[in-house]
This record gives C-alpha cells, structure tokens and sequence, in this order.
C-alpha cells in the first residue's frame, strides 16, 4: 500500500510540473490562443466577437476642425512626459511558482530608468535610425515596437533578443529631431545670406583673373550702356522729323549756294570786279604776304586778288580740288575766279 502511494505521489508530482511546464512555455512565448478546437472555428469566432464589441463601442463623432478645449477643469497631459508602458510585472506562472523558473524581475525604479536612460544617451542610440523601420525619430509617434511584438507574437527585443523586457517612452529621439531641424533651417539661412554676399561681391568687385576681369568689365559696361538708353526718351516719330528738319536746312543752303557760286558770271560783271578790285589798290597777295607782281595771279567773284600758286596750295590744304565750293581766305564767300593775265 505505501509502495502504491510513493508511486502514484511520484507520477502526481510528474504531472504536476508537466502541466506548470507547459503553461510557462505558452506563457512565455505568448501563445495563448493555442486551442485543441478546430482553429479556423476559433478564428471567426473571436472576429465576430470583436466586430459586435467594436458596433457597440463605436460612437458618430463630428470633426468641426476647431481646436477641442478640456472640460470640468481637466488637466491636459504633457506630450513630453516620459511613463513606462507596462509598470506592473505579468503575474507568475505555476512554474515560477513551484520554483522551476526564476520569477520576473522587479519594475525598474526612477534611479534605475535614469541609469538606462543615460547609458542610451552615451551610446547616442537616440541620433540612429530605428532597428525595425530603418527611419529617423521624428516628432510624431512610432510604434515599431508594438507592430513587431504584434507580428512575432512574442515579447523579444530585435537587437539582443530579450525576453520580456520592461519598456519606457523617452523624448529624447524628438529633442534631437528638433535640434536636427534648427541645425538645417540655420544652415540653409546662412548658406543663402552667404551667397546673397557672394553674388554681391561678385557685382562690386573685379576678379584677379584676367578673363574673368574682362568678363566682369563687358558686363558692367552692359549695365551702364542699358541704363543710358533706358534714361533717355526715345521718340523715334519725334527723332525722324528732326532727322527731316535738318536736311530741309541743308537742303536751302545748298540751293543758295547753288543760286550764288553755280551761276556763270558774264564779261560786264567781270570787268566791274576787277575795276573795284583796281580800286582797292592791294599790292600784297594775302596768303603769302609777298607781291602780287610779276607772279601770275587770280581774281576772285569778291574782288580779292591772290597768286594763282598760293590759292591752288590753299584750296588743296582745305577741302581737296573735288571740292564743289571754295571759300574766300579773307570774306569766306563762296567764289568763281578768273586768271589775270600779267
């Protein structure tokens, strides 16, 4: 009989820690939804379930757009608090408590989630991308984590793979995205006021390069040319009846010129210049200052008598023998001359 009893102790103490065995493995890899029910039954059970608490839980809300202010005097919560996600330890299995396996570590205190904390600071694990989805911490909140433990089904951290961990928000990851932002806006303001400078040096001041100062000269002669144009009224109906204006002038003095030197002088009128230059009784030739005779000379339509050598000489120096007009040295009227004979 006691044979028997030790036995069946025996074989009660084995079925004991197998059931506190497996009820720790399902606990710890978090597979409680394990069921010897047919499992596509359980599954659209449990969604039906949760679709009709979802039904009576739902409540029509509309979004006016203004900004939702706190009623009764409601404490609005700091967005850069930091809490811990899960603050009360998962309750022991029957092998923890048998003393199969060793129970859950106690929560972390404030001291030590500052000593973890500081640690992570120093490790600048804030200023890397995220493990899971490879992008920066940003303001807005991420919850990799959650979707991963979602996903595998199981609380393991994806870097060292520790089981059940205890987890804190920080806002360390939102400081450093902020100061990230002002260090780029400041850049990009300085490197624009830095070019804005650069352009402006670039207009004032002539480079040391000899292609480059031509370059900056051509332009700045540009510049100056274009603002000259631009200061002045350019009228161009206005421009074309000056235009017209002055050959009309022309015009008239050629025609009196036409009218005065063009016309053939008769034998009377010839003899009446060369009595009033008799008259005169100039024994010098005005150019060269010497006298008149025995040199050949040439009388003039005014009555001024030179050598016929000085005025050749004097009418090519001024305006060519092709001249169609030649003025008097000493009247300057237009004039016909005639050879005197000695």
């Amino acid at each position: 009989m006691l044979r028997n009893k030790g036995h069946s102790s025996k074989q009660d103490n084995l079925a004991v820690t197998a059931v506190a065995l497996q009820d720790h493995i399902v606990h710890d890899l978090q597979l409680q939804n394990l069921s010897v029910a047919d499992y596509s039954k359980t599954k659209v059970q449990k969604t039906e379930n949760r679709s009709k608490s979802l039904k009576r839980n739902a409540k029509a809300t509309i979004d006016t757009g203004l900004k939702k202010t706190t009623q009764g005097g409601l404490k609005v919560e700091d967005p850069e608090k930091e809490y811990v996600l899960d603050p009360k330890p998962p309750p022991l299995t029957l092998a923890q408590k048998l003393g199969l396996f060793d129970p859950p570590a106690l929560p972390l205190s404030a001291d030590e989630w500052d000593r973890v904390k500081q640690r992570s600071v120093e490790q600048g694990d804030s200023m890397q991308p995220c493990p899971i989805c490879k992008e920066e911490f940003g303001l807005h909140p991420q919850a990799c984590l959650q979707a991963f433990e979602k996903f595998t089904n199981k609380k393991t951290c994806p870097l060292c793979r520790k089981n059940q961990y205890q987890t804190r928000v920080i806002r360390d990851g939102a400081r450093l995205f902020r100061i990230k932002c002002a260090t780029r806006i400041q850049a990009s303001w300085r490197g624009h006021v830095v070019r804005r400078w650069y352009r402006d040096l670039r207009r004032t001041v002539p480079p040391a390069d000899a292609k480059l100062r031509r370059k900056f000269f051509e332009t700045k002669f540009t510049e100056i040319s274009q603002r000259l144009l631009c200061s002045y009224r350019t009228d161009i109906d206005e421009l074309f009846s000056e235009v017209d204006r002055c050959l009309a002038i022309n015009r008239s003095v050629l025609q009196q010129l036409e009218e005065r030197c063009g016309r053939e002088l008769s034998e009377e009128e010839w003899g009446e210049i060369q009595t009033q230059a008799l008259r005169r009784e100039a024994p010098d030739c005005p150019i060269c200052l010497t006298a008149l005779a025995p040199r050949e000379t040439v009388l003039l339509s005014c009555s001024h008598v030179f050598h016929l050598a000085c005025l050749r000489a004097l009418e090519e120096f001024s305006l060519g023998e092709s001249a169609p007009f030649h003025a008097c040295p000493l009247c300057r009227c237009c004039y016909q001359k005639r050879i005197l004979e000695c």
